[in-house]
């Protein structure tokens, strides 16, 4: 029995490790979850491409041999066809990370099945990188030359590293014939953040800021080891609506793109399988309010609730909890979407039973709901959200930093002028509670600041949102200007 039983778990462990070919496996086989064309958005969307081939503008596939495992995800990934070594590294550690596959079926059950797949890298126009900084020349009237021409006047040397990341001051340069003077420099600012990340690890924001310490271009958290949160495209300190977000696995969770008008997000999975894509229209010209319409919908699993704006959603999302007992908990949010807009009664309910709520919506709109701590009472609500207020409003917050303000001895004599920026939370009392400083300009107005900020505690309304009072992040900017 004993030399029975051990011939049948080989032969089960035997059977276990069959990989099969396409053409071994019933109709088409193994297959991206959602279709190939989502798979490709997925690769395009999260590929990096390495500096030094940015720097050369190369384009071309790299064709990938993998195992497609019963779980979805992909093993044994090989190289087929290279196009360099720094690019093929990149396609395998992308490729890795989809893990949406809807295993080969044979016989009516699942097996696993060997896969090719090409992983495209765009060309672009090449520049010049060296010692590590890329390196761009512009004639006197400050256009664009593809090389240090008889034309050059100016010389920009702005430091990336191998990931194509900002790690130094950008210096522009004067001169010609290779005889260059420095004329400015952009500094590199990289700001460290003591709230938390995503991993709870300490972050920092880095990329550049205008005279006025506003931020400009491209503009990167990242976490203590230097993994990416998001990027956000920034114009005069201004965030605009393109920008990236990244899961902790290193993958992008959301990507949003603008259009005249509005702009498009798209979100992932941690398995790589497409989650929603929603179009947000701008109500006005002038205002960046919007108005989301879902125009698809899926399951981690790949079933599409939402198809051309309508279906029935039931989805799941981590959040903070309302219990003293756990930081956070999962909500689980069921409705329904009609032409792309919340139609109709949406439920939604806390997994450690904290929180519950019930809210109807008409084409999108919010019209009414009602809110249950656990234990507490029913609360009714017809304002989905409200921010914290300054009570008397803006101006009043205007008129008691006016009044209660002092220069500092030391910065009035050094003649220091500006801004100083304070990140702080409201809380559910409206107290300030939780100062950051963000920006400051030293020689005593970064206390005086922070002094007068605190002086504020008690005056503010607190923010609401579905009816429940909740502490709320907020960020003020308070100015030193001599008279």
């Amino acid at each position: 029995m004993k030399i029975l039983l051990f011939l049948l778990c080989c032969t089960a462990a035997f059977a276990q490790q069959t990989v099969y070919q396409s053409f071994e496996v019933d109709s088409g086989g193994a297959a991206p979850r959602g279709g190939i064309l989502f798979l490709n958005t997925f690769l395009q969307t999260n590929l990096r491409k390495p500096i030094a081939a940015q720097a050369t503008g190369v384009g071309g596939r790299v064709i990938l041999s993998a195992i497609v495992e019963l779980d979805g995800s992909v093993s044994d990934v090989k190289i087929v066809n290279s196009l360099r070594p720094d690019c093929d590294r990149e396609a395998m550690r992308v490729f890795r990370l989809f893990k949406a596959w809807q295993p080969g079926i044979k016989g009516g059950k699942a097996v696993r099945q060997q896969i090719t797949t090409t992983v495209l890298f765009k060309p672009n126009p090449p520049f010049i990188y060296n010692n590590g900084a890329r390196v761009s020349y512009y004639d006197n009237d400050k256009k664009a030359l593809a090389d240090s021409s008889d034309k050059a006047r100016y010389k920009q040397e702005a430091p990336l590293d191998s990931n194509g990341l900002a790690n130094g001051d950008i210096v522009v340069y004067k001169g010609k014939g290779g005889n260059w003077k420095e004329e400015y420099r952009i500094p590199f600012v990289r700001q460290v953040n003591e709230s938390q990340g995503a991993s709870d690890e300490s972050t920092a924001t880095i990329g550049y800021q205008s005279d006025g310490h506003r931020w400009d271009g491209e503009v990167i958290q990242l976490t203590k080891s230097g993994s990416i949160i998001y990027k956000y495209f920034y114009k005069n300190g201004v965030p605009t609506s393109e920008g990236v977000h990244y899961s902790s696995n290193g993958l992008v969770s959301e990507k949003r793109e603008e259009f005249d008008g509005g702009f498009t997000a798209t979100s992932w999975y941690d398995n790589g399988q497409i989650r929603e894509i929603k179009v947000n229209n701008y109500l006005s010209p002038t205002d960046k309010s919007f108005m989301s319409s879902v125009k698809g919908f899926w399951t981690p699993t790949g079933q599409q609730l939402v198809k051309n704006g309508n279906g029935r959603v039931n989805h799941k999302q981590q959040v903070r909890s309302y219990s003293s007992l756990l930081p956070k908990t999962v909500v689980t949010e069921e409705g329904a979407y009609e032409n792309g807009l919340q139609q109709g009664i949406w439920v939604g309910q806390y997994e450690d039973k904290s929180f519950y709520y019930e809210e109807l919506f008409d084409k999108g709109v919010f019209q009414k709901g009602k809110s249950c701590l656990l234990g507490g009472d029913t609360i009714r609500y017809t304002v989905l959200e409200k921010v914290p207020e300054f009570k008397g409003g803006m101006q009043a917050l205007g008129n008691f930093l006016a009044q209660n303000l002092h220069y500092p001895p030391e910065a009035q004599q050094s003649k220091i002028e500006g801004q100083v920026f304070l990140s702080f939370i409201i809380d559910a009392d409206g107290r300030v509670i939780d100062i950051d400083l963000v920006k400051g300009l030293g020689h005593g107005t970064n206390e005086e600041a922070i002094r007068v900020l605190k002086a504020t505690s008690g005056r503010w309304i607190p923010g609401h949102q579905r009816g429940q009072k909740i502490n709320v992040k907020y960020n003020l900017p308070i100015n030193f200007t001599l008279h």
